[in-house]
Order: structure tokens, then C-alpha cells, then sequence
């Protein structure tokens, strides 16, 4: 009896510890690129900090047939050919407030990575604000939740 009281104790204590993570108001879950030609599953990569880590790993990809499926616009050659989908897009970021910052945003288009910061928007928890900078240069991008 003791036995199944924990096991039902601790199934809904995991249940409470996930939810978070998938949660409106979050950074985490999936998200779909303004250009609405790929989504972006962020989740906690860890990295020992109690808040976590958040990175982006390209979920899905809408590759025009005939174009290439993997990174060939990388600037390091022996990462040319790794799949477009499953790339680590967004990493490195620290919490400050009410944003993450100091990551990098990686843009497989031209093979480069910028400084960025992301942040769920304010006035609304399904979108998702990505900016990417090069020195005082930034662009910022309207993400979509969708899952």
C-alpha cells in the first residue's frame, strides 16, 4: 500500500515538474519561423544554472526539392554535411530579467552566427520575439507557438 501511495506521489510531482516546460509564457516548446518555413523545438539544454538553458534544435524544415538537406553553407567544412534538420540553431543563453541574452542564433542560410536574445512577448505568450545582432546592427523576428 505504502509502495503505490509513493508511486502515485511521485507520478504526480513529475507531472507537476514537467508542465512548466511546455507551458504558455515559456520559451519552451515549438515554435514556427516568421518566414513559416520551418519550426524550432526550444527546450532546457541545462548547463548547471537552476533556471536552465534554453537551445533550439530545427525541428522541421521546408527544403525545396533539389536544394540541399544538409549545412553546406557551414563555415566549418567537416559540418557541411550534418542534416538541416536536428541543427542546434539557438544556444548559450543566460537569464536576465525578462529575457534570455548573450546567446547565438545560428542562420544555416549563410552559415553564420549572430549575438541574440529571445523572449516571450509581453501581450501575447504564443509569440516568441527573436533577435539577432551584428555589432549595434539587430533584426527581430516574430516566432509562432505551435505546440
Amino acid at each position: 500500500m505504502k509502495t503505490a501511495a509513493f508511486a502515485a506521489a511521485l507520478s504526480a510531482l513529475s507531472c507537476f515538474i514537467a508542465l512548466p516546460a511546455a507551458a504558455s509564457g515559456t520559451v519552451y516548446g515549438l515554435w514556427l519561423t516568421e518566414e513559416e518555413t520551418a519550426t524550432v523545438r526550444i527546450s532546457d539544454c541545462g548547463a548547471g544554472s537552476m533556471a536552465g538553458t534554453p537551445c533550439g534544435i530545427v525541428a522541421t524544415a521546408d527544403i525545396p526539392p533539389g536544394e540541399p538537406t544538409t549545412d553546406v553553407n557551414n563555415d566549418n567544412p567537416a559540418l557541411r554535411t550534418q542534416p538541416i534538420i536536428g541543427l542546434t540553431m539557438l544556444k548559450g543563453f543566460e537569464w536576465d530579467d525578462d529575457r534570455w541574452k548573450n546567446g547565438r542564433i545560428y542562420n544555416p542560410e549563410d552559415g553564420k552566427s549572430y549575438k541574440s536574445s529571445i523572449r516571450v512577448d509581453k501581450d501575447d505568450s504564443d509569440i516568441l520575439k527573436v533577435k539577432g545582432c551584428i555589432a549595434f546592427f539587430c533584426q527581430t523576428q516574430e516566432w509562432t507557438r505551435v505546440g
